[in-house]
């Protein structure tokens, strides 16, 4: 329950719409008629305004309203700025004054898209801080009046009432997804335009694993909406984690396909999208478009030349065997603080049997950890023998994550035979793993010419991006 809500929650803000224009410019007409509520009301709600919001234009447009009682852009501002204020500081009495003034605006100028947006936002904060169905009824009516074209870039009542409702049920503790669930589609039935509502149904869908059903929303989207970039990624991502669900992407190439098309629908809708590029690079080098996958990786990091993306690059470079190149993008994200507790360091240096540095940036990589996986302690145990030195890592502190992880263990501390490893190999990653760690071990007691054969198998898995790969590359050269 509390991971849930603690996936929802976030979108709380998100869901505020836009609200238009600045006050000053959005009243297409004054009105010089006099105004519906009596005088005596309207001047204790303007020495209110002034009491709970001191800012100076408040003031301002408070004096404003008392000079030109049947001026309606005063109040439309000052309706405006409780608006704002009310949402930004979740005050509930500055989004009270907004309805008054900015209900008092309306009856002047109906269908005004200014005033209609800022009143939906009142209504809207109202149903997400405080749900009751008088404001969500509100939300709704307003939300009717709207102009198509403002609907489809506004986010429906219903999704308040999401937000609404999932915070309830984490106070209540009695998580109900089906309800969260028809929230949804009816905040799609609202505003098929409107792509937040595919988004977040999806998400739902995603994280129970109801991939099939996640895509189908995602795609009902699509039908409709064709300027999203965030429904083209949601899509993609949704690929990239069913692919995923069973431990090995590489039994799902037509999933991987898939998730780099809709990144590449993405891509031209956001182009500076440093994530989307840095994705589509993945589903490239997965697939073995290398040079796609580098030009991807290439563009992410010059978008943005972070330590991180720079270490990607390089890792990138190394993995399909560009050596040279990734130690100069290594050096250069060094520089930028990319240090050599990451994991990508040693892994560079170790794809090209440079060992002496390997060793010196796994040691930078062990300190201050706890904790260390299976392959972590392969990798300790492989720099340490190539170093004629001990292993770096002590088994103690080694977790299985699942029983293949846990086998692999076995092996490697010969409490199984490489047959046993072999009969638990299911997937092209297992069978990656098997082939090169038993090739290995084989090369170590003088077997070359079976070495050789198991790095050429695990070359053959075609799991591009396992670090396994130009490892055996590099022993097959030795």
């Amino acid at each position: 329950m509390k991971n849930f809500i603690k996936r929802l929650t976030f979108i709380s803000f998100l869901l505020i719409p836009v609200a238009g224009c600045a006050p000053t410019k959005t009243i297409e007409k004054k009105s010089q008629e006099s105004i519906t509520v009596s005088t005596h009301k309207l001047s204790a709600y303007l020495q209110e305004s002034i009491t709970i919001n001191s800012a100076t234009a408040v003031k301002e447009y408070v004096q404003s309203a008392l000079k030109e009682p049947g001026d309606v852009e005063p109040l439309y501002s000052l309706g405006y700025a409780h608006m704002q204020s009310g949402v930004t500081n979740k005050t509930k009495r500055e989004l009270e004054l907004a309805e008054i003034y900015l209900n008092e605006v309306l009856t002047k100028l109906p269908g005004n898209r200014a005033v209609l947006t800022a009143l939906y936002n009142v209504y809207y904060e109202s149903v997400i801080r405080d749900y009751n169905n008088q404001a969500f009824d509100k939300a709704k009516a307003i939300f009717k009046q709207m102009p198509e074209s403002t609907r489809a870039t506004t986010n429906p009542p219903s999704l308040a009432k999401f937000v609404a409702v999932a915070i309830q049920q984490e106070k209540d503790r009695q998580l109900n997804m089906e309800a969260l669930r028809d929230i949804l589609l009816q905040a799609i039935q609202e505003s098929p335009l409107t792509d937040t509502p595919y988004l977040h149904l999806a998400k739902i869908y995603r994280d129970d694993r109801y991939f099939s059903l996640a895509l189908a929303t995602l795609k009902l989207g699509e039908e409709n909406i064709h300027t999203s970039s965030e429904l083209y990624k949601a899509i993609a991502d949704t690929y990239v984690k069913r692919a995923e669900v069973n431990g090995c992407s590489y039994e799902h190439t037509s999933d991987i396909a898939n998730a780099a098309k809709y990144y590449q629908l993405a891509i031209p809708l956001k182009p500076d999208d440093q994530i989307l590029h840095a994705a589509l690079s993945e589903s490239f080098l997965d697939q073995n478009f290398n040079q796609l996958g580098l030009n991807e990786a290439k563009i992410a990091f010059e978008l943005k030349a972070s330590n991180e993306s720079l270490g990607l690059y390089a890792q990138s470079l190394s993995t399909v065997g560009y050596n040279s190149q990734a130690i100069e993008f290594l050096r250069q994200a060094k520089a930028e603080g990319y240090g050599e507790e990451r994991a990508g360091y040693h892994e560079i240096y170790m794809n090209m049997g440079d060992w002496k540095n390997a060793a010196v940036a796994f040691e930078a990589y062990t300190k201050g950890r706890e904790q260390f996986s299976v392959y972590d302690m392969i990798k300790s145990d492989l720099i340490a023998q190539h170093n004629n030195e001990k292993s770096l890592l002590p088994a103690a502190k080694v977790i299985a994550n699942n029983k293949w992880e846990q086998a692999l263990f076995s092996y490697w501390h010969e409490l199984a035979t490489a047959e046993d490893l072999k009969k638990m190999a299911l997937t092209k990653c297992e069978k990656t793993e098997y082939y090169f760690y038993s090739g290995y071990k084989d090369f170590q007691a003088g077997k070359t010419a079976q070495a050789h054969r198991k790095f050429a198998e695990a070359i053959n898995q075609n799991t591009y991006r396992f670090i396994e790969r130009p490892l055996a590359r590099y022993f097959l050269q030795h």
